[in-house]
């Protein structure tokens, strides 16, 4: 008997993931950097159909973020279920504004408690609770201790979020770049601790090490990297690491992981994603997907499950509220948006898109390279400077837009594309009406096209190159491209309100 299934298990922009168990269900988190709420929940009962049941960040006070740089704020959580107080566990670190910290809850799709801040610097902790109930963290924590390893690791208190005693070197890798991710796994008398190295791009990897004893000392596996793709140029699928490993309820081994699917050679802009694989077990070595690549058709010699879905279609009018999928720009100011019986009602503040801020905006997002896009606004602008459109967004200086707004005391139809330091407008035709536009944006894996209907009339815009929001067209980023919709006064409060009563999305990948 097999399962089949297709990778990644979550499309788009979903890095970092990690997951743990309770009883029938799954629980999986990933990174949200600075998008707002931050850490988004999946459950599974079965590891291959996913839903967002919630975030763990969902007010200011746990998720500060104004003025935070593009692919700051959260990285790296990790989800940890404790069997001894029926609680889940979320520890992560806001890398701008509080560093380490842990929230809880008893049901991961509710609310999650204030953040307990821990006093270990680094990134990318995790908890590891011993069977008799002791919790212990772990970060790759640098600052102010022994640079020779990248990790140390301590019993703490998860009530005050205190060390019980100072934290100490653990396992510092085999001394490739970037050893980040630490796990901690106790299976077959053996403690693991599995980390990434390499960096998370190109030369990706996951590497362990086993102790006899919690806290060392730890040899390394004899034939890491235990997941790469590094050394295969050609793969579709390049990146994998960052690694979570688990057990399943009939006692076999997974594991959860990033990648990314390339466009062609060296390009990837939906982001990092959530790809599963087996574990298998050599000389009490865990080896995931048995040394062999990572493939998007996977088929693995366990307990059968319902094929996954690759097409991903979504649809709102937004008259019952902002759903799960959809994110801010960093903190939202709340005044800003508006539910209707008609749709979403955005206010643009003074904010856009080409500023580190938190402009009227919402996105989604893109989770497939072939898909259609359809979005309905309504927008009458009556003071010069005033915009509203869609987005196809990366960041503040790679972004595609199409809008209308209001220059010169006219009204304008227009498609504007932002790489770097260039700003191109390529279309710019004035409007007259005060109805419904629908903006349409189709893609394949190497281009956006854009066109518009006003009065039953389709006008093609023009088209972009899905390489001018790829991470590797930029500044190293760790996001991934948003479909969104938006509003700003353009460096004022907005006079005028845009209605969004449409948002259309269908996903073509086979």
């Amino acid at each position: 008997m097999a399962i089949k299934y297709n990778n990644p298990i979550l499309k788009g922009f979903y890095p970092d993931p990690s997951i743990c168990r309770k009883g029938n269900d799954y629980y999986m988190v990933t990174s949200s950097f600075e998008f707002f709420p931050g850490v988004p929940v999946f459950h599974s009962q079965d590891l291959v159909n996913w839903t967002q049941v919630g975030h763990c960040l969902t007010r200011e006070s746990q998720l500060p973020l104004h003025n935070v740089r593009y692919s700051m704020g959260i990285f790296a959580p990790a989800i940890r279920y404790h069997e001894k107080n029926d609680r889940f566990y979320m520890v992560t670190t806001n890398i701008t504004k509080f560093g380490n910290f842990f929230v809880y809850t008893d049901d991961p799709a509710g609310e999650w408690s204030e953040p307990i801040l821990i006093e270990q610097g680094g990134i990318d902790p995790s908890f590891f609770f011993e069977d008799d109930g002791s919790a212990h963290f772990i970060s790759n924590a640098y600052e102010g201790d022994d640079p020779t390893t990248g990790f140390f690791m301590g019993p703490i208190d998860l009530e005050t979020g205190k060390f019980l005693r100072k934290p100490t070197p653990v396992w510092g890798g085999i001394g490739e770049s970037a050893p980040e991710a630490p796990h901690i796994y106790k299976a077959n008398g053996w403690y693991y601790q599995m980390i990434a190295e390499g960096g998370t791009e190109l030369g990706h990897m996951e590497t362990i090490a086993r102790s006899r004893d919690l806290y060392g000392p730890y040899e390394a596996c004899p034939f890491n990297p235990i997941l790469t793709h590094r050394n295969r140029k050609n793969h579709e699928i390049q990146a994998t690491g960052h690694a979570d490993m688990f057990k399943d309820t009939n006692g076999d081994w997974w594991a959860v992981f990033l990648g990314y699917r390339e466009t062609h050679p060296y390009f990837h802009h939906l982001g990092r994603e959530t790809f599963l694989a087996p574990v298998e077990w050599v000389d009490e070595w865990p080896l995931i997907n048995g040394g062999r690549a990572i493939e998007i058709k996977m088929e693995v010699d366990r307990k059968p499950v319902t094929m996954q879905s690759r097409v991903n279609n979504y649809e709102t009018d937004f008259t019952k509220g902002i759903d799960l999928p959809f994110v801010h720009l960093r903190n939202p100011y709340q005044e800003d948006y508006r539910v209707t019986d008609q749709g979403l009602s955005m206010t643009g503040n003074s904010f856009t898109l080409y500023d580190e801020d938190s402009p009227a905006f919402l996105g989604f997002r893109q989770k497939d390279f072939a898909s259609e896009l359809k979005i309905d606004f309504s927008f009458v602008p009556t003071a010069n400077g005033d915009e509203a459109g869609v987005s196809v967004f990366y960041k503040h200086d790679a972004h595609m837009d199409v809008f209308v707004t209001r220059e010169y005391s006219q009204n304008y139809l227009c498609f504007q594309k932002a790489v770097g330091d260039i700003v191109h407008r390529s279309a710019y035709l004035p409007i007259l009406t005060e109805g419904k536009i629908t903006v349409n944006i189709k893609s394949d894996k190497l281009k956006y096209y854009f066109s518009a209907v006003i009065d039953g009339n389709e006008i093609y815009l023009g088209e972009g190159l899905t390489r001018y929001v790829a991470t590797e067209s930029h500044q190293l980023g760790f996001t991934g491209t948003f479909y969104a919709i938006y509003a700003t006064g353009n460096g004022k409060r907005a006079s005028s309100d845009a209605l969004f009563s449409r948002f259309s999305y269908k996903g073509k990948d086979a």
